[in-house]
């Protein structure tokens, strides 16, 4: 089980580092806010990998029922990083509408952030097939967001071609209603880790 843990936390971390990575290029070479704000999710996702490590070590080692105690307290931390994410989307995207920039992209960009969706696919499909082996809130988060993330980027593609051809503000629409969209989903996961640690 140990394994399965670490596999989902490994793989996490590495695989959404690089889609930073990609994504903020991408964003800052477009002037593409929606694609800059993906890029900020995927580096927050990075973190929530890192907290998840981090609760997996804790459950390995303190066992049994303060286990699940430890998932559910990283899962917390985790889903409070998406909601801040989800906040930072909807600043960006009201601070976009004040001061609209001319948004650049090529079809180049759009072919590798249409890759990216079906990269975020599979890890969340890794995760579910993880978490059936080695259930746990961890997990269960991290699949939940790689899912989420999917209809971001969707999002994102389709607002970056939109504004390239409408010269219309897309971007800032489609950041505040993702950020909006991301903070409600994860404040509900909140509530409910808040609600096990304070029952348990």
């Amino acid at each position: 089980m140990k394994k399965y843990y670490y596999t989902a936390g490994i793989t996490g971390l590495a695989v959404n580092f690089l889609l930073f990575a990609v994504k903020l290029y991408i964003g800052n070479a477009s002037l593409s806010l929606t694609i800059y704000c993906d890029a900020i999710n995927n580096l927050g996702d990075t973190f929530s990998c890192a907290v998840a490590m981090l609760g997996f070590v804790l459950a390995v080692k303190l066992g049994d029922k303060r286990s699940l105690r430890a998932q559910s307290l990283a899962a917390f931390v985790i889903s409070l990083i998406i909601a801040l994410t989800g906040l930072f989307f909807v600043y960006r995207g009201l601070d976009r509408l004040m001061y609209p920039v001319a948004v650049s992209y090529t079809y180049k960009y759009v072919a590798v952030i249409t890759g990216t969706i079906f990269v975020k696919l599979i890890l969340g499909a890794v995760f579910v097939k993880l978490n059936k082996k080695a259930p746990s809130p961890i997990i269960r988060a991290l699949a939940l967001d790689s899912f989420l993330d999917c209809f971001i980027t969707l999002f994102t593609l389709m607002s970056t071609v939109l504004i390239a051809k409408i010269n219309f503000a897309f971007d800032a629409y489609f950041a505040f209603l993702c950020g909006t969209a991301i903070t409600v989903e994860a404040v509900r996961c909140i509530i409910k880790e808040a609600r096990f640690l304070i029952n348990e």
